[in-house]
């Protein structure tokens, strides 16, 4: 069975800063902080809701690497204090009369040769003293606002990638893997730099690509394609009870990375969960483009969902479907559901939006800080001009963000170590990349920039959407720990809505709210329908629930939809056809 780590302990109290949330991390072993950082590279990938991070402007990073030689010479006061300061400890450590040390939980120090090796002591010693010059200088250098946020950020991205547990002679378990090994760790390591630079365009893989295949270890819950056009491919899954729901459920997840995350090994399955309990299932699996579906943008995403609705109806001869929408997928969802209701289709029973932003406020990441109006154009020409957002563009924007956790980590374990990289089905699927057109990503950044959607100026498919006007009911869900769509964001799209909604917070990041498995003895939920404009007040009165939010979303489901019916003996129909098994041809694409 693949390691458990991932999802060993969410975090118990929703609310916290990030950094507050991921400390009871910080104390876990080194495996469990590297198996951690693994799921957060899941999120990483799966990161198109996050649109800001489309309009990264790389030049305004340059700027703030700027910014800080420009303070440093023209204010060398602060410079001059922290070098002073830095120049006596190095002198107290080296002559053993320091008691500075790497901080506490950092476990890329955890190793006892840091403590007990003098010359290895004093190296880290040395790496805390130069880090804390860092901060103090910043502290004193009168930096404000964005620049000062811009600062913090570059150094400390220097922080991680100048830490001298990054070399082989730096990193004494890497040593002591090749002394024990007679080599064949760093052989290994030179074997996985270049495999990775062959299949994961040159960055330390994360997962190993081989330990699943899809349809047979992943996404193998049975069912069939119904339908096939040159957007996508809509599975019907079979039902396992004699009576189900006579609304049936569809599923739409986002544009980046392959829709199999609802449905990944049968313990980690949302989609056997809703079969399980009665529930028709139905979902969306895009295809990827390429630079010949360059023009493919919102319109065109949401015009596929409504098509699928018209055909689900025809299937099932039934009304209305339960829509829903997962990261970006939601997005395209809560559009396609304001198109339909602009057009007087009441084909909707319930909307459910997992962990999604639709309504995008500036300040809420560290994507934000090097976007501009500026930026997002110049990305627009740029991906316009390119045709496609690829794979490795993806990779990159989000991996420049977290260069600790989604480089160097990986850096050490691949290379310095020889490790093999662990097999895992989350992680797997986080490396079945996929592109975004063109347009489509032009209009993610436009909306996380101009926030069109909240401020109901977008118009799809030639009707303007006003979210208000939906009277149905609306589940929304985020994740305590999500660094993707921040929870108080995800919160706000309750606001949107004119009818009944209700707001569900779990104990888990972004991907791990789909993906972990029931049994997760650590996580919990809470719940409230009373929801004030401010987040932190509905949290107040939500309720708390031991267990998985997904046994509440299922009764919520059943609530708003009680009628049962016989469960179709066939899939599909004479007009929709089975074309094939799923999960279908479009996922196996390249």
């Amino acid at each position: 069975m693949p390691d458990e780590k991932p999802d060993e302990k969410p975090d118990e109290k929703p609310g916290k800063s990030s950094a507050q949330a991921t400390s009871a991390d910080l104390k876990a072993s080194a495996d469990t902080r590297r198996a951690a950082s693994s799921a957060e590279i899941a999120e990483r990938t799966e990161g198109a809701a996050a649109m800001s991070a489309f309009g990264v402007d790389a030049r305004s990073i340059m700027e703030a690497w700027g910014t800080i030689i420009d303070n440093a010479s023209t204010h060398p006061k602060a410079m001059l204090e922290a070098g002073r300061k830095l120049a006596a400890d190095i002198g107290s450590i080296w002559l053993g009369e320091s008691d500075i040390q790497p901080k506490l939980g950092d476990t890329r120090f955890t190793d006892e040769t840091w403590r007990e090796n003098g010359l290895y002591r004093r190296i880290g010693q040395s790496y805390a003293a130069w880090t804390e010059s860092l901060d103090r200088w910043l502290d004193e250098s009168g930096l404000e606002g964005l620049d000062r946020d811009r600062a913090r950020f570059v150094l400390n991205a220097t922080k991680d990638l100048l830490a001298p547990v990054n070399t082989l002679v730096g990193n004494p378990d890497a040593l002591r893997r090749v002394r024990e090994s007679r080599g064949q760790s760093l052989v290994q390591g030179v074997k996985n730099f270049f495999d990775d630079l062959q299949h994961n365009h040159g960055y330390p893989a994360v997962a190993d690509r081989h330990a699943f295949k899809v349809g047979v270890d992943v996404a193998n819950t049975p069912g069939a394609v119904i339908y096939r056009n040159e957007l996508l491919e809509l599975i019907q899954y079979r039902p396992v009870t004699e009576q189900v729901s006579a609304t049936p459920l569809l599923y739409v997840f986002s544009q980046v990375n392959r829709f199999y995350l609802g449905d990944l090994t049968p313990d980690r399955s949302l989609f056997r969960r809703l079969l399980d309990a009665g529930i028709p299932v139905f979902a969306i699996s895009w295809r990827n483009p390429s630079k010949e579906q360059r023009d493919w943008n919102i319109d065109t995403y949401a015009d596929g969902i409504v098509d699928v609705i018209k055909i689900i109806r025809k299937v099932s001869k039934q009304d209305k479907v339960h829509l829903m929408g997962l990261c970006a997928g939601g997005l395209v969802a809560a559009a396609a559901a304001g198109v339909m209701q602009a057009r007087d289709d009441d084909w909707v029973e319930t909307l459910s939006l997992f962990v999604n932003v639709l309504d995008s406020r500036e300040g809420e990441s560290e994507f934000g800080l090097f976007v501009t109006d500026r930026s997002v154009e110049a990305q627009k020409n740029a991906v316009r001009n390119k045709g496609i957002f690829d794979e490795r563009d993806v990779f990159e924007m989000f991996a420049m963000l977290r260069i600790e956790e989604n480089i160097m980590s990986f850096f050490r374990s691949n290379y310095l170590l020889g490790e093999a990289p662990p097999k895992h089905p989350l992680l797997f699927w986080s490396m079945d990349y996929t592109r975004v057109p063109a347009e489509m990503q032009c209009d993610f950044m436009d909306l996380g920039q101009y926030n069109k959607l909240a401020k109901k100026e977008m118009r799809v498919l030639g009707k303007r959407v006003d979210l208000s006007k939906i009277r149905y009911p609306v589940y929304v869900m985020a994740g305590t720990t999500d660094h993707i769509t921040p929870w108080k964001a995800c919160y706000r799209s309750t606001q949107l809505f004119g009818g009944d909604a209700i707001f569900v917070l779990t104990n888990q990041n972004h991907t791990q709210t789909i993906s972990s498995r029931a049994d997760n003895k650590h996580l919990k939920y809470w719940v409230t329908d009373e929801l004030p404009e401010d987040p932190e007040q509905a949290l107040l009165q939500a309720a708390e629930h031991d267990g998985s939010w997904t046994s509440h979303w299922i009764e919520w489901l059943q609530e708003q939809a009680p009628l049962q019916i016989d469960a179709p003996r066939k899939l599909g129909s004479k007009k929709f056809p089975v074309l094939g098994s799923a999960p279908g041809e479009y996922v196996l694409e390249s």
